[in-house]
């Protein structure tokens, strides 16, 4: 077995973790559970059926990138956060939550493997919000058509991708921001690139993207988020490999 704290060390250093610096809540370490780990599962969001899931398969440790606290939520333990509590305690399962360091991380971010696996060279850091930058500008070396762009993104998060198809025919240039950037549609905009890859959309988004002529793609904002955990997993079976891990996968159609 290998000790939690070897594991959560080793973690907060890849991900060139940070205290305080994520705005919108703690990241690393959020429920402590036993020493000694044996099975690690992954998820992207921390609720009631992963953690289940995880205690029915004897997990030891979680790790998501949604984490259970927010700086915004009140600081109440209600009938949900009890309930989720419960499951981790009664099973002793320690919790980890990476927000930021999982959508910003040079390489195993959301946004860094969304742009390799469309097969684009990553860029300049992009999407500014709380005065960080949560993704990525990024070009492909030879431009693709907007068509060939829709037909790998549905590739990587399936049929329910969704198009604002406004934009030039061929994409050269182009931004991703994982998750909730729909706002950052306007700065893509003012950067005069080609598409905009995010999770999710705002009622105003359409219209802009239209007017302003460039595609703005959305994969869901749980789709969207897969990838960095998925990059950590790989990471770890190399790093631990007598550890068993696996990613548990809770549907979310926003």
């Amino acid at each position: 077995m290998i000790k939690r704290d070897q594991i959560i060390d080793f973690i907060n250093k890849i991900l060139s973790y940070e205290k305080d610096k994520d705005p919108y809540g703690p990241n690393s370490l959020q429920v402590i559970g036993k020493e000694d780990v044996k099975k690690v599962v992954l998820g992207v969001s921390a609720n009631l059926d992963l953690f289940k899931k995880a205690a029915q398969w004897d997990a030891d440790i979680i790790i998501v990138h949604h984490g259970l606290f927010w700086n915004k939520d009140e600081r109440i333990i209600n009938r949900l956060m009890k309930a989720r509590l419960k499951v981790l305690f009664d099973s002793d399962i320690t919790l980890l939550g990476y927000h930021f360091f999982l959508d910003n991380h040079l390489s195993l971010g959301n946004n860094a493997q969304i742009i390799k696996l469309l097969g684009a060279k990553k860029g300049e850091e992009f999407g500014t919000l709380d005065k960080l930058s949560w993704g990525y500008e990024a070009t492909f070396l030879k431009q693709i058509t907007i068509d060939e762009l829709i037909k790998r993104c549905k590739k990587l998060c399936g049929p329910n991708v969704k198009v604002f198809k406004y934009g030039p025919k061929f994409i050269k240039k182009f931004a991703v921001v994982s998750g909730g950037g729909g706002s950052n549609l306007l700065e893509a905009i003012d950067k005069n690139l080609d598409a905009y890859i995010t999770g999710d959309a705002r009622e105003s988004t359409e219209a802009q993207a239209k007017e302003a002529g460039i595609h703005h793609i959305f994969f869901g904002h749980y789709n969207s988020e897969k990838f960095g955990v998925f990059a950590l997993r790989e990471v770890l079976k190399k790093k631990f490999p007598s550890l068993e891990i696996k990613f548990i996968d809770i549907p979310n159609p926003l």
